[in-house]
């Protein structure tokens, strides 16, 4: 063989030797593993707050060759949602005829989950040349939510029948007719009288009912109709309804009331120590403490009294002295003073009192007269009781002479 030829075979040669290691590479790319994760189901569709629910994962071979070391894990899950099974699941081996290729999660929303979307992260990872693949999915859960709706179920009052001046202890029932639990329930009035207007009741269930108190001071006559704000929270956050009811005041000027006067002396002269009576009456039907009777009149003396505490139906005196040093007709302002659950309250009156000037000069001098009568006729008896004695002593005198003239 020449030198030629050898050349030309070596070439051959050279050329077969790549093609068949061509054929042996593309053979072996060809042959590779491929797992894909597919979300087969979530029973139920519809998926509310502390509900169980299913999740299913399909684990499926996309490759020529049977995939190995297969990992399947949730690397992340909202804090509301719980999983019962282990988070990491281990495949040595997958094939069609494994049933580890359908994986199921049971899980379940908590008490306190929230509306709206939540996603669930996973990552697949399998053996595969030269390197190990890694595959990421999302699967999103919808939780669904429900309404809470309180609102008002019945309206008592005490008293009954409420009148100016009366305290009165208002009772609204609070009652939940939603389809959500009611959080953070707050109840609040809207209205002019003084008093509490805030009433908090906290959590509300299915079907519930709770009673907001309040109490307030009715010092105006009238109907009033008076908002009810009611904010709470449900499945859907924050929420606010507003409700109106009606409470009726009837007309009364109060339950202290001023029943008499008496006057001592009734017709008082001026100078004179006058005492002024006034009798206080408790018409109402509650008790009232700390009453005080104020009398803002021109005299020297008392111008206030303590009663104390009155019953219902109970009267009791404020009595005032002082000296009536002005004559003249006098309109005395009084003002009765009480306590209640808000503080003091008054009731203002008036009296009318009449001061007689004194009788003057005239009178004087007919007590003078009368005082000199009385002299007079005392001196006048005095000298007649000792003219009658000095005659009986001149005539038992000159009886004696005349005796002894006899006897000479």
């Amino acid at each position: 063989m020449n030198r030629n030829t050898r050349q030309t075979c070596l070439l051959l040669f050279f050329f077969a030797i790549i093609l068949t290691g061509i054929s042996t590479a593309e053979a072996e790319i060809s042959s590779y593993a491929c797992v894909n994760a597919e979300l087969q189901e979530i029973s139920p569709s519809s998926i509310g707050i502390d509900k169980e629910f299913t999740l299913g994962i399909n684990l499926e071979s996309c490759g020529t060759k049977t995939p190995e070391d297969v990992t399947f894990e949730i690397i992340s899950i909202p804090p509301d949602i719980i999983v019962t099974e282990d988070l990491v699941t281990k495949i040595s081996k997958l094939s069609y005829s494994t049933s580890e290729r359908y994986l199921i999660y049971h899980m379940r929303t908590t008490p306190d989950a929230e509306p709206g979307p939540h996603l669930i992260k996973m990552k697949l990872t399998y053996a595969n040349t030269p390197v190990e693949t890694t595959k990421y999915y999302e699967v999103e859960i919808r939780v669904i939510g429900e309404d809470a709706e309180p609102r008002v179920s019945s309206v008592e009052t005490s008293p009954e029948y409420i009148y100016e001046g009366d305290t009165v202890d208002l009772r609204l029932g609070i009652e939940n007719y939603g389809e959500a639990i009611a959080k953070s329930v707050s109840v609040s009035l809207d209205h002019e009288f003084k008093g509490i207007k805030t009433s908090t009741i906290g959590t509300l269930g299915l079907n519930e009912s709770q009673t907001a108190l309040f109490k307030f001071k009715a010092n105006k006559t009238g109907e009033f109709e008076i908002p009810v704000i009611i904010e709470y929270e449900d499945d859907f956050g924050k929420q606010k309804d507003e409700y109106d009811i009606k409470i009726t005041v009837l007309d009364k000027k109060g339950s202290l009331n001023l029943a008499s006067v008496k006057v001592d002396p009734v017709l008082p002269y001026m100078d004179d120590t006058v005492e002024l009576t006034m009798r206080i009456e408790n018409s109402g039907d509650r008790t009232i403490n700390s009453i005080r009777v104020y009398a803002d009149h021109p005299f020297k003396g008392l111008k206030e009294s303590f009663i104390g505490t009155l019953d219902p139906n109970e009267d009791g005196p404020a009595v005032i002295t002082f000296i009536a040093d002005q004559a003249g007709e006098y309109e005395i302002p009084v003002t009765i003073t009480y306590s209640d659950d808000f503080g003091e309250e008054q009731i203002e009156t008036k009296i009318n009192l009449i001061v007689l000037e004194s009788s003057g000069g005239a009178g004087t001098v007919a007590i003078v007269l009368l005082i000199l009568v009385v002299i007079g006729g005392l001196i006048y008896n005095n000298y007649r009781t000792k003219k009658s004695k000095d005659e009986i002593i001149k005539q038992l005198m000159e009886g004696s002479g005349n005796s002894a003239n006899n006897k000479k």
